[in-house]
């Protein structure tokens, strides 16, 4: 159990690294869920300027699940700027990453996430 809860919280707070779509999917239906769950009683105990610096947790943890899957398709996270445009911006960034299939093997930023790790018995030839 302890090792499911640190793994979704290097999911939700790591920037670093790259994830695969079926983990994007997953980490933003969570973070999705527990911020409708959670905003109105934040609201409603501290106040409206209260609530936006409790929610900066869920904000922080939604750009790194892009950021992630950014870096899993080979793209910078600046990419994610686009998001500042209105409507074509959003649908963009949406459709790349969670449709788009991520760069196989590892590159710039992380190993590839589809493939597991190697086992300690696991013995590489070396040429």
């Amino acid at each position: 159990m302890l090792t499911i809860l640190k793994q979704v919280a290097l999911l939700l707070f790591l920037p670093s690294g790259r994830v695969r779509r079926r983990a994007f999917w997953g980490g933003s239906f969570l973070v999705t869920a527990l911020f409708l769950l959670l905003s109105a009683p934040i609201e409603a105990l501290l106040g409206r300027w209260g609530m936006l610096a409790a929610l900066l947790p869920f904000y922080w943890s939604a750009f790194c699940l892009m950021r992630k899957r950014c870096h899993d398709i080979g793209r910078s996270s600046w990419w994610l700027l686009l998001l500042l445009l209105p409507i074509i911006g959003v649908l963009w960034v949406i459709a790349v990453l969670a449709f788009r299939r991520g760069n196989p093997g590892s590159n710039q930023y992380g190993p590839d996430p589809r493939t597991p790790p190697p086992d300690y018995l696991t013995v590489e030839a070396v040429a």
